[in-house]
Order: C-alpha cells, then structure tokens, then sequence
C-alpha cells in the first residue's frame, strides 16, 4: 500500500508519514466504501518470496475463529503427551528439584518467544505467521528450513500421539489389541477436520477446558495427599526433595529433562498460525501472548511441582508400573495413594488430552505445509483450498502420515515410538525499524529475545551434551543411537537450509552469497507496518474493515487536504 515510501526509508529512521498516506489514497480515492480490493504491494529488489501483509492479499483460508475460541486454545491448546507422558521421564532422569527448574526454563523461553511473535503476529497476521517472518526478515533459505522441519515436526507428532494414547489404554489392562485402535482415533481426527477451522476451534475450546479442570482436579489431590490426607500417601510434604532426592544424577539429570520440556511446551507458538483464520487477528494475538503466562504457571509448573511432592523417582521401577511402557506421572502419583475411581478418570482425561494435542498437530501440519507451498517452496498442489477455506489436498498428506501409528503393533513399535519422540522433541527448540511502529509492542522488548534465544541455544547444546554422556536411566537403545535421536533436528535443518541455499544460486547469479544466508535491512519487506497507522476502532478490527476505514477517511479530498490530514494521522 506505501510500497513507495517504504523503498526509501532506512531500517531505523522514519520519514514524514505523510507521502506515504497521500500515495496510498490517491490510488483508492475512487474506490467505494466497503468494497474489496486486492492491493499488491511492490517488492524490494530481488524476487518476491514473502507473504503479503494485513489487507495486501487473502491467503484462501477463512477467518472463522472467534476471539473466545482463541483464548481457550491459548491457556489449554497443544498439551498432550510431552507433559502427561514424557515428564515421568524427567522425574526419573533428575528428579523433582530437576524436572521443575528445567520446565520453568524452557518456559521462560517460551513466554519471551510469545512475546515476540505477538508483536510480529500483530502487525503481520498472515498465513504461515512464524514461517513467513523468517522468509520475510532473515531469508528465503532459512524460511524454507524453518517450514519444513516445523511441517515435518508436526506431522510426525500426530502418530505419536496416538501411539501415545494406545499406550496410556494399557493402563487398564483391557485385552484390545493395539492396531485396532488406531482407526478409530484417526477416523476421529478426520472427521473434527474436514469440517473446517470453526469445528476444530470449538473441540479445541472444550478439550481445553477439560484439560485444565483435570489439572486443577490433580493440584488439590496432590497437596491433599502431600500433607497426609490418604492412608496410603506417595510422599510427605517435601519428603521427596531431601536427602539428595530433588537432583538426582547431578547436572546430567538436568540437562536431560531439557528434552522433555522441549516435547512438552511444543504447540505453544501453534497460535501463530492459529491468528491467520481469526476474526479479529489484530487483537487476539498480543492477549494471548500474555495469557501464556497463566497456562505455563496454570497447567504446567504447578501440577508438575505437586507431581514431585506426590510421586518418586524410583516409583516407576516398582511392580504396578514397571511393566507400563507409557505411564503418566498425574496417574501415578494418585494411584500411588490408593484412591479408588480416581486414578482411572484421569487416565480417561488424559486419552482426551493427548487426542487434543494429535488434533492441534494435524492442524498445524496442515496450515503450516499449505503455507509452503503458496511460497512455491513445495508442491502446487498443497496450496490449494475449497471454496470454504479448507486446505483439503494438506488435510489429506497429515492423514497419510498418520498411518505410521500402524507400527505400533509391530514387534519393534516401541523402538519406534522412541525415535519420534526424539525427533519432535528437537525440532520444538527451532522453531528493523523503530518498535514505535508495530501495532504492539512485547513487554519484555528485544532483551527478551536475546535472553530467549540464549536459553535456546543453551537447550540445543545440552541435548548434544546429554547424548554424550552415559544414561542417567537404563535404556535399550544404544548409545550411538541416542546421539543421532538427539541431532535429528540439526540434521534435518541443516539439509533443508543448505539444499534450498545451492538450488536458490543455480537459478539466480545475481545475489551474492551473504544476501542469501541474511536479507538486505534495505531490501526487508515492511509495507505492512505502514497499513497498520490507519487510526482503528472497534469496526475495524477485521482485515475487511482497515480498508473501509482507510478509503473512507481520505476519500473526496484533494492532494493538499489528504496531505494535510495524514500528518495529522
């Protein structure tokens, strides 16, 4: 829309906004009020690879969610087996003091990465969100990196989670056999799906709700049990944080409870592509960044802080659960404390849960590779939708991959199952101008990032250290193997990015290698940001309405006066 004033601005200093607004209102001063227009913004040099901003081009998907949906999905969206399953993995690799410094870490990350794709999300609500910023603000390359190995993360997390939920059946010693189940939840998944973002949005609401009802449910169980109120109680008080107790297996224990967290808090940034289909995409996205805070404390560091009142390390070595390949802390920890009834209506919560997050997965695998493919960075086929708004051809590839929750019947299902935790786990961890110009701005500013990405970092190189050293647990798989489950995620980031560099130079000789590796601050696509100056109010708030108002407000004046009203504006 102010392609041409956004041309000659440095990256850190504004020119008079007024030659912007008087350039974008003499081309639809014409234009009726309220009437559509598709406004194609000119890029900077090199080739077009980044994705249109607010009101600039319709990604073809419909924006069906409410802000009441959103909400729910952000305090209770994508919480599946990474916290219900894989922390009884961290309590046993380095204890209750390890598993809740680790996941107030990676949490921390998490809130200041929100933070920062609020900010973004905000001021470019389009499809693909976080995908698109790394095309848009870094390069082609590490975008096309970032799409895929997120795309290849998600869609290999929806088996696991249903592998994840066969496992959790176990626990009721029912005699059906595995494979049989597999249908069912896939047919499940289908059928929430193919009905667009509005069905999936609403089981999201409810599932979400249930999940942190669940979770509240265990918080006052476990004090209940922790101060003695059972006969048979798994812990007194901070029984299970003495006595060298709290970080068991020393600085390698804690390191390694990084991988859970990693599997536990991915989905959280799902919200980014979650903003392209709602009504009010300018408004959800900043409340939902600070809601964040409420889930992490809510649904993840207080449960899993009762979890080490409640239940030992050692408890998932003792008869009951030994031979469970799969079992849940928050069930254990209550069937340990021999309440009756109770333990089995959190298990049955908990398929629900992990049923949620399968479904998040098929929703971000599925939005995230349409995405790609509108960037003609896969095949043309995938960025095609229904006249509804539905990526069908995306749909249908997720439900493909899906498939491979077959193996969980094989002999060697477990070993598999090993190996997607792995690669889930590691992929979670990868995934200007003034900030007086975005729509909002993030309260922890660009310390936070920094401190963000170097708790990030700090993760990434503890899950190479971790494979390094010796299991603080006994494992059947080798030593080897752990370290190449461990360096999946590099693998696959570093293949995409390289791959995409070498073909992208075939094709153009016109750019030299360091334009390729880091976009030019000259050439970075910021139009968007000149479309949010707009003044907005309430009916304004869709991507429909900034048009309206903005044609409405300069329309009938002439140059001087549209001059003089935008530096007003």
């Amino acid at each position: 829309m102010a392609s041409t004033a956004s041309k000659v601005r440095s990256m850190f200093k504004l020119e008079s906004r007024a030659t912007a607004s008087s350039e974008s209102n003499n081309d639809t001063s014409s234009i009726a009020v309220g009437e559509q227009v598709e406004i194609v913004t000119t890029p900077g040099p090199g080739p077009d690879t980044t994705t249109p901003g607010p009101g600039e081009q319709h990604t073809g998907l419909k924006e069906q969610i409410t802000t009441r949906q959103f909400i729910f999905m952000a305090l209770g969206g994508s919480i599946g087996a990474g916290l219900f399953i894989a922390s009884s993995k961290g309590l046993q690799q380095g204890g209750p003091g390890s598993l809740f410094s680790a996941f107030a870490v990676v949490g921390l990350a998490v809130w200041l990465t929100m933070c920062a794709l609020g900010e973004l999300s905000a001021s470019f609500p389009v499809q693909g969100s976080f995908y698109d910023f790394s095309v848009r603000f870094i390069s082609p390359s590490w975008g096309f990196a970032m799409g895929w190995n997120y795309n290849i993360n998600f869609m290999l997390i929806v088996p696991f989670e249903i592998t994840v939920i066969i496992l959790i059946e176990r626990f009721w010693g029912a005699d059906v056999p595995k494979v049989a189940l597999v249908p069912v939840f896939i047919l499940g998944l289908a059928a929430v799906h193919l009905f667009g973002a509005r069905t999936y949005a609403e089981v999201e609401r409810a599932l979400g709700i249930a999940k942190i009802l669940v979770l509240m449910a265990f918080v006052v169980t476990g004090i209940v049990i922790a101060a003695g109120g059972t006969r048979e109680a798994g812990g007194r008080g901070f029984e299970n944080w003495r006595h060298g107790q709290a970080f068991i297996h020393g600085g390698s224990g804690f390191i390694s409870v990084f991988v859970a967290a990693g599997m536990a808090y991915g989905g959280t940034e799902m919200l980014g592509l979650t903003v392209a289909e709602c009504k009010e995409p300018r408004r959800v996205m900043p409340l939902a960044s600070t809601l964040v805070i409420g889930r992490l404390v809510i649904c993840y560091l207080l449960p899993l802080f009762v979890v080490g009142l409640v239940l030992k390390p050692s408890a998932f070595q003792e008869p009951e659960f030994a031979h469970l390949h799969a079992v849940s802390p928050f069930v254990a920890g209550v069937a340990k404390a021999r309440i009756k009834v109770l333990p089995h209506v959190i298990n049955g919560f908990l398929i629900a849960a992990v049923f949620s997050m399968a479904s998040s997965a098929f929703f971000a695998s599925s939005r995230s590779l349409t995405a790609i493919c509108r960037q003609g960075m896969g095949p043309r086929i995938f960025a095609k939708t229904t006249k509804n708004g539905l990526p069908r051809n995306s749909l249908i590839a997720v439900l493909v991959v899906a498939q491979l929750a077959w193996v969980t019947g094989a002999p060697d299902g477990d070993y598999v199952f090993e190996w997607l935790l792995a690669l889930a786990s590691t992929s979670n961890f990868f995934t200007g101008r003034t900030t007086n110009d975005l729509v909002w701005r993030a309260p922890t500013g660009i310390w936070g990032s920094y401190l963000a990405a170097l708790i990030i970092t700090t993760c990434l190189i503890s899950l190479v250290v971790s494979a390094s050293l010796p299991p603080v647990i006994p494992t059947s798989v080798e030593n080897s193997e752990i370290v190449l489950m461990n360096i999946l995620g590099f693998i696959v980031v570093f293949v995409c990015w390289t791959g995409h560099l070498l073909i992208q130079a075939r094709k153009d000789h016109n750019k030299s290698w360091r334009e390729r590796i880091l976009v030019p601050l000259d050439q970075l696509d910021l139009s968007a940001l000149d479309a949010n100056h707009s003044p907005v109010g309430p009916e304004a708030e869709t991507r429909e309405g900034l048009s309206a108002l903005h044609t409405d407000q300069f329309s009938g004046l002439s140059e001087a006066e549209t001059k003089e009203k935008a530096e007003q504006v």
